[in-house]
Formats: C-alpha cells, structure tokens, sequence
C-alpha cells in the first residue's frame, strides 16, 4: 500500500485524496498553511496534519507526494521534493514559466523520480476513446478547441475592487487569466491528441484595471501540417455549453477519415455527468455517440498514476508534458503582446517528444 503525502488543502485537494484513498493509497501527512484546515482533512484518514511542506518531505513514512498549492510554489516544492526522492503528482500548470518547468522537469529525470503533472481531464472515458480512435484516423486536418467557463461579467459590469488591485486574488492563487485557468487542459489536450506545435500566434484580452486575462485566441500549426484554432473565455452567459449550466469546453477533431466532437463537463461537479464523445465516419457516413456514466476523472487519474507508480512506470502526463503546456503558454503570451506575431515553437527538450 502506497503512502501518500498531501500538500496544499485547497479546493481541488479533495479530488486528490479521494481519489487516492479509493485507489487503496493510505493518506499518512496532510499539509497546509491553515493548520485547522489540514487537520479536518487528516483526521478523516488518521493521518499526521502540520503546516509546513517540509515536514511531509521529512516524513519517511511518505511516499509519494500530491502538490496542490498555487503554480508560483510548484518550483520550490517540486524540486524540494524531488530531492527528498518522493515520487511527485503536481496539479496543473507545472510551475508558473516554461524555464522553471524545464528545471524542474531535468531535476527528476536527473533524480530518476517518479514525478506527473495532473491533467485530469486525459481521464474522462470519452477523451480516452477519442485517443484509441485517433489513431485509425489519420493526420489531423483542423482542431477546433474551446474551454468557455461561467464567470459572472467581467466584461462590462463595475468591477469588484479585490480584483482591481494588484496583485489580484486570481494572479495571487492562479498564476495568470483564463489562459492559464482553463486553457491550460485543453492545451495539453491539443498536445495529446495531435502532438507538439511547431508556430503559434496568439491574442489576448484583458479590461482596463484588471491585472489578468479574460479572452485568449491562438492560432496553432500542428507538426503534421494541420492547424489548431484554440479560444479560452471567461463569460456571462449561464445558458451555454454541453450542460446549459455555462461550461462550454470542446474539441473538434477533423481528419480525412471522419470528425470527432468531444464535450467535457463541469471541472468541480463531474459527478452530474458523463463526457461526450460523437465519431462520424466519413467512408460510412455513420454516426457513433459514446456515451458513459457519470464519474470522476480525477478518480481514475490517481487510480491511474498510483498504478503507475506501483509498477516503476514513467508519470504520465510527465514533467516534460506538462513543460509542454507552460511553453505554449509563454509563447502565445509573448505573440499577443507582439501584436499576434507568428512565432516558432522553441522546445528545450527534444528526447521527450
């Protein structure tokens, strides 16, 4: 039995430890800064609780970590841990800049650590389905992505003074916008199913007094020749998306063969309902809905990645994927602050590819 360290009891924490504790891992540190917090979180496995990361990285029962803290910590805490020969599960995104994440990334290939970078929604039934099919299909022609999330309006409403003031709650416990909050799955999406981009031009939009993103566009040539048209968007509007509950998160996925349209569900109430996944067979004109149950991805994420562990596997996604995503960040950052200049993708790390 697996013993696992919790860091950081914020609201995905309980996805992790659930998760773990389904899978057979027995919860034996839990950590936060609010002492009370990681307490109530410890008493429920009869596990230590304190307030300091580096009591859970002493702790020679503990061996493999979970980091749930902001992105601005992962560098720190991951390289830390890494060092403590922990094997690491760190929430999304790796760290909060593509040079920190190649750091940490060569720190445990280095080590030889187990170490992934948490991107659940690889997890969901439909999205695994879609990878099995993909394969039989073809390159890919055009990518159509979305990840539109309910934000109250952001866009034309008086703003709330907390967020006018810099650094912004969303800044301080994200890391960035909407590119970073919600567009960070669904590049990693993009880099799963179609593999790395080579160029990418990115645009960006903020409002007057905020000190963060609420719209985010790229464009993204595939490395087989294909293109990716990607948006992130933080929006009023409650009726939209697979749910009508507001979540608007989907990819289209066209090859010579057919399309696949996958439909994701709510991050934090997965419970509701089951993703979706349509294939239309261009050769048949045949229509196939994969429909599944409900269930938690982040379920089968750390069932998944203890299995992993366990059996002396790779982490996957790895520290070099989830580098994958922070670069695609920085360079669609850096285009839409060059006015949506094309810009080649610069990998530092051609081995993992």
């Amino acid at each position: 039995m697996t013993r696992v360290g919790i860091i950081g009891c914020g609201n995905i924490s309980r996805f992790h430890h659930e998760g773990y504790a389904k899978a057979g891992a027995q919860i034996v540190h839990v950590c936060d800064i609010r002492k009370e917090v990681a307490a109530s979180v410890a008493a429920r496995y009869g596990a230590r609780a304190s307030s300091d990361y580096c009591a859970v990285l002493e702790d020679p029962q503990v061996e493999l970590v979970s980091i749930l803290l902001p992105a601005s910590l992962h560098r720190e805490v991951c390289l830390a841990a890494i060092a403590a020969r922990k094997g690491v599960v760190c929430e999304k995104t790796l760290t909060d800049s593509a040079t920190a994440s190649v750091e940490v990334a060569r720190a445990a290939d280095k080590a030889g650590t187990f170490f992934a970078t948490a991107y659940m929604k690889r997890h969901f039934p439909a999205a695994q389905q879609a990878k099995a099919l993909l394969a039989e299909m073809g390159e890919i022609i055009s990518l159509y992505a979305r990840s539109w999330q309910p934000f109250g309006s952001l866009w034309d409403e008086m703003l709330p003074a907390e967020y006018t003031t810099h650094p912004s709650p969303v800044i301080r416990n994200y890391g960035g916008g909407v590119l970073v909050c919600g567009g960070s799955h669904i590049l990693d999406l993009i880099h799963w199913f179609a593999g790395r981009p080579t160029m990418v031009s990115g645009q960006m939009k903020s409002r007057q007094g905020l000190d963060f993103d609420i719209q985010a566009n790229a464009m993204l040539w595939l490395p087989d020749g294909g293109i990716a048209h990607f948006e992130a968007l933080w929006h009023p509007h409650a009726f939209a998306g697979y749910e009508r509950n507001g979540w608007d998160e989907r990819l289209e996925i066209n090859t010579p063969k057919g399309r696949l349209d996958f439909y994701t569900v709510k991050w934090d109430q997965p419970e509701k309902n089951g993703a979706l996944l349509v294939h239309q067979d261009a050769q048949t004109g045949r229509v196939t809905e994969y429909r599944y149950p409900a269930l938690n991805p982040f379920h089968n994420e750390m069932a998944d990645l203890l299995r992993r562990y366990e059996a002396g596997e790779r982490g996957t996604p790895s520290a070099w994927d989830g580098y994958v995503v922070d670069e695609l960040i920085a360079t669609i950052t850096t285009s839409a602050e060059q006015g949506g200049k094309t810009l080649p993708l610069q990998w530092q790390d051609k081995s993992s590819q």
